[in-house]
């Protein structure tokens, strides 16, 4: 298979479409109009004119990042980061600290275990804490 992969700034039109992957992917099940009062830190990863993945970020803090999983392992969630992480000295995230594959993915584009934070999603689940720093 092969894809024509664009990253660019989100608008309106993709808001649909990033709370579709959000909701199927991710247990917050966001509203829309979090995602609409979010449109100008949001990157989306397109094949073709389909959006296959986000990130959502406000200033040095990565609050989203999502890939379709067949788009998965391609790059694609990295590509979006090299973008953040262009205009950035140093950014942190949180991930769930059963998610391996998040954790593995954060670690191999450099970030570093910062810390576990006790019941940080409302389901009581443990975060770690991720940072890269130039």
């Amino acid at each position: 298979m092969h894809w024509k992969i664009r990253i660019r700034k989100a608008n309106k039109n993709d808001i649909g479409s990033i709370k579709e992957i959000d909701d199927l992917y991710l247990e917050a099940k966001h509203s829309i109009d979090y995602f609409s009062n979010k449109i100008d830190n949001i990157l989306v990863a397109l094949d073709s004119e389909k959006v296959i993945g986000y990130v959502m970020y406000k200033e040095d803090e990565v609050l989203n990042l999502v890939i379709l999983p067949d788009y998965r392992r391609k790059g694609i969630g990295k590509g979006l980061m090299e973008k953040i992480m262009k205009k950035s000295r140093r950014i942190v995230c949180r991930t769930r600290e059963n998610n391996k594959q998040a954790l593995t993915f954060w670690k191999r584009i450099g970030f570093k275990e910062k810390g576990r934070i006790e019941r940080y999603y409302k389901n009581g689940d443990n975060a770690i804490e991720m940072e890269w720093v130039i």
